[in-house]
């Protein structure tokens, strides 16, 4: 993930775009590789910069941080529009196996063997393709794991039942799903959970989109149009959160931050809801 000018996002920060550098062949469909924006890419948006866009584009934007990142195709289209909340996407592939517990007494199914190597198979858990393991047994204990094979199309993390061990107990192989900051979902039980919100999205997908796992501009820093969902007459100095279904709630000022913490109100919001209000995000810095 690399700082790129804010010329890069070609289509501007509202447009959805079909592929990870954002630019594909009229005539193949096949994405270039090549150019100036990737997935992950940002740039640091200055208030000349987004005078620009807002030029260009015709919407209140401001500076802050704005980055290329891919939806998940889980991701619920009706809760994706301009000023919701996004989360961090769930991964549709296993990234990483681990040992949680070694167990005792196992042997391979195949050989009967206490020792040795065999492979095990994950659950599909809504997806294409199981995930595949090799895990190691020593005196009929789990002491080793390495992924062989990510699976694919998972829509919840999937397990692994040691099927293919005939005997023992106590064991357990857990597969963690992969993460990455520019892959997010909509704020809700499509995203990898709701303590945490990744940040605001520009863009409003059509669920064929959506499902197409297209990429979409979202803002992580600095002053950005939050859609408020729900809540009373707020002033300037309250804060939002973000709740399931991609609600926003305005709420007076807190002593300590609420899960799903979006920011800080810069507007008075009024009782009728939705509207949009000005925000100082104040979310985690990403790496990048």
């Amino acid at each position: 993930m690399a700082q790129v000018p804010y010329t890069s996002f070609y289509l501007g920060p509202f447009a959805v775009y079909t592929s990870p550098t954002g630019m594909q062949s009229n005539i193949t469909n096949v994405p270039y590789l090549g150019g100036s924006l990737h997935q992950g890419d940002y740039c640091d948006l200055q208030a000349d910069e987004a005078a620009v866009w807002n030029q260009n584009f015709g919407s209140d934007l401001y500076p802050g941080r704005y980055r290329f990142v891919q939806l998940s195709s889980r991701a619920t289209a009706a809760n994706l529009a301009f000023g919701k909340p996004v989360g961090w996407g769930l991964g549709l592939t296993v990234a990483q196996v681990i040992v949680a517990a070694g167990g005792t007494g196992y042997t391979i199914a195949a050989t009967g063997a206490a020792s040795g190597q065999v492979t095990i198979t994950s659950s599909t858990s809504g997806g294409t393709a199981p995930a595949t393991a090799l895990i190691t047994l020593a005196a009929g204990v789990i002491t080793g794991a390495q992924l062989t094979f990510a699976g694919a199309g998972f829509t919840s993390v999937p397990t692994f039942g040691l099927t293919e061990l005939a005997s023992g107990s106590g064991g357990s192989v857990l597969a963690r799903q992969f993460v990455d900051p520019s892959f997010i979902s909509s704020f809700d039980g499509s995203c990898a959970q709701l303590s945490t919100a990744r940040g605001v999205i520009l863009a409003a997908p059509t669920a064929a989109q959506v499902t197409a796992g297209a990429w979409v501009v979202i803002q992580e820093q600095g002053v950005a149009n939050v859609n408020v969902t729900a809540g009373t007459s707020i002033s300037a100095g309250g804060y939002v959160a973000a709740t399931t279904g991609a609600v926003v709630t305005a709420s007076a000022a807190a002593t300590s931050r609420p899960i799903g913490y979006l920011g800080d109100l810069l507007d008075l919001v009024g009782a009728n809801v939705p509207q949009n209000a000005r925000v100082s995000l104040n979310l985690a810095v990403q790496q990048g």
